[in-house]
């Protein structure tokens, strides 16, 4: 039978509205619309089984006949697909995936090619993620892209789900100088809200100042959006707004009191302490908060928390820092000590923090 979460479409007039990237399981003679126009019609579907009690040269399958229309489609065509020639099929800018089949129903999922990466090796390329990983939020995105692709030292990255809905969108920042031909690391953090679709795609604009169409590029990457389960717990990440930690005159002080938590979902372990540190070490502020003015540098390139022990309320992080990005002035380093401490207080066993090596997160 289909699954419970796919509802079962008897063939009304008007065709309900179907996600991409999410099942849609349909009665032979009933059809679902999609958001860019396409309409996908079960016409039928084949059986071919060996009937009981003969011998038969093949085992058969049950073959599902699509009969599609709209969208991006230049005309109406069919696909047919089944449980033995193939579980999925092509047609224009669509792939269809047969997820479960019985004589009477097929169950599908429908994507858009339009997902599928882009490759531009000589101009972007990703280390992280790879195609079709599960990812969940924040989205650490990392990689290098040629001089040219940034417009004072950034970029735009967007996460968009299976509908074409905006997820999330934050500037992806050059790792060091921009201004040249050769590749510059990129680093960025994109928070999300969960999506209602299973899949999505990650854009990797090229920053086009002119707007100039024969200027733009992009670089696209489909992902598939991880679906947590077991048992969460709510935990603080301390992150920084400079409104809130001026003097009279308006200077900023580069206190705690700027700290401001926000608040994160995550699966229960063994090791809450430094899973939550390594949570807001990745970044990722949401468009509303960033709208409400907190700011964090975070996350850093390379650097990483390696480990933490935790004794008589002391707990000593240790980290990598391979490109020394955990260095700078007073101010700068004093409010990413100020994140890490806060984070880890949050937990009443501890009531100190160190860090080693010692030399990291100093002036």
């Amino acid at each position: 039978m289909p699954p419970a979460s796919a509802p079962v479409v008897n063939g009304p007039a008007q065709p309900p509205v179907a996600a991409f990237g999410s099942e849609a399981a349909l009665k032979v003679g009933a059809s679902a619309s999609y958001g860019d126009g396409l309409v996908v019609l079960l016409k039928a579907i084949n059986d071919s089984r060996c009937p009981q009690g003969v011998q038969c040269f093949w085992q058969g399958e049950l073959a599902p006949v699509l009969s599609l229309r709209g969208g991006s489609l230049a005309s109406e065509t069919e696909l047919t697909f089944g449980t033995v020639r193939g579980l999925t099929g092509v047609a224009g800018d669509y792939v269809f995936t047969l997820s479960d089949v019985t004589e009477d129903t097929a169950t599908v999922v429908v994507t858009k090619q339009a997902a599928v990466a882009t490759p531009h090796p000589d101009m972007i390329r990703l280390t992280s993620p790879q195609a079709d990983e599960a990812v969940g939020s924040p989205l650490v995105v990392k990689g290098e892209a040629r001089g040219t692709w940034y417009f004072e030292a950034s970029f735009p990255a967007k996460l968009f789900d299976a509908d074409g809905k905006l997820l999330a969108a934050v500037p992806a920042r050059a790792q060091g100088d921009w201004m040249t031909e050769n590749y510059v690391p990129f680093l960025v953090a994109l928070a999300f809200d969960r999506p209602a679709t299973a899949t999505g795609t990650l854009v990797l604009e090229k920053d086009n100042p002119s707007g100039l169409p024969e200027n733009a590029d992009e670089l696209r990457l489909p992902v598939k959006f991880s679906n947590p389960t077991g048992p969460q717990r709510r935990v603080k990440l301390y992150f920084y707004d400079p409104a809130k930690d001026r003097d009279e005159t308006g200077n900023v002080l580069c206190t705690r009191q700027g700290l401001v938590p926000v608040e994160r979902d995550m699966p229960i372990t063994k090791t809450p302490i430094q899973d939550t540190i390594r949570l807001m070490l990745s970044g990722g502020l949401t468009d509303s908060e960033r709208a409400a003015g907190v700011t964090t540098e975070f996350p850093l390139l390379g650097v990483e928390l390696r480990g933490a022990v935790l004794k008589d309320g002391a707990l000593t992080l240790e980290f990598a820092d391979p490109n020394n990005r955990t260095g700078g002035g007073s101010c700068r380093v004093g409010i990413l000590w100020h994140q890490i401490e806060a984070t880890a207080k949050q937990f009443p066993e501890v009531s100190s923090v160190r860090f080693i090596p010692e030399e990291l997160f100093q002036p």
